[in-house]
């Protein structure tokens, strides 16, 4: 029932329905930061990619997310402990078919109607940002889980029961809003 721009409603959901099959996405996925990881753990290859590459995404990646994706891939393959789907039994997948007016926008707004409604079952959501660039790099992965081409996926939604049960939520900086008027 989100809104979508031009009432195009093009949104797609990918449903993960079990454990298994998120395990699944989730070595997918871990393929596709093991590659990332061995091509960003060369010096020689960061440096050939900043000469060509004016925005040094390997180097920035290399700086910022090298090690935690490491220690998270290591402890899959050590203790099968789940860094990116945090042990959840199912997760969504929104995105949209081609011909979406605001593609973005219309999954973004599909995804947030979903972790409102699946709060208001007692259920716990957590947005998975990794598998999102992971697809957006390699299209194998989204062909993997059956996607079609030409469709491409804005939000991963882990779900399940949560482990843990807060009285109120997490608290939010403040945020200070701008105005424009005309005088």
């Amino acid at each position: 029932t989100a809104p979508s721009g031009t009432n195009s409603q093009r949104w797609t959901f990918t449903i993960v329905p079990d454990r298994p099959s998120v395990e699944r996405v989730g070595e997918v996925v871990s393929d596709f930061f093991r590659r990332l990881n061995g091509l960003a753990g060369r010096g020689s290859v960061r440096l050939l990619s900043r000469i060509f590459d004016r925005k040094d995404r390997l180097g920035v990646y290399y700086r910022e997310y090298y090690d935690s994706v490491k220690e998270a891939l290591d402890g899959w393959d050590r203790e099968r402990r789940d860094r990116l789907f945090h042990g959840a039994p199912a997760a969504i997948l929104v995105g949209a078919a081609p011909g979406a007016s605001c593609p973005s926008e219309d999954a973004l707004l599909a995804s947030q109607n979903i972790l409102l409604a699946a709060h208001a079952m007692g259920l716990g959501t957590c947005l998975i940002g990794f598998v999102v660039e992971a697809m957006r790099s390699d299209r194998k992965i989204a062909q993997a889980l059956g996607i079609p081409r030409g469709e491409r996926t804005y939000a991963v939604i882990a779900i399940g029961h949560p482990a843990e049960r807060y009285r109120r939520a997490a608290g939010r900086k403040k945020v200070t809003p701008r105005y424009f008027e005309v005088s």
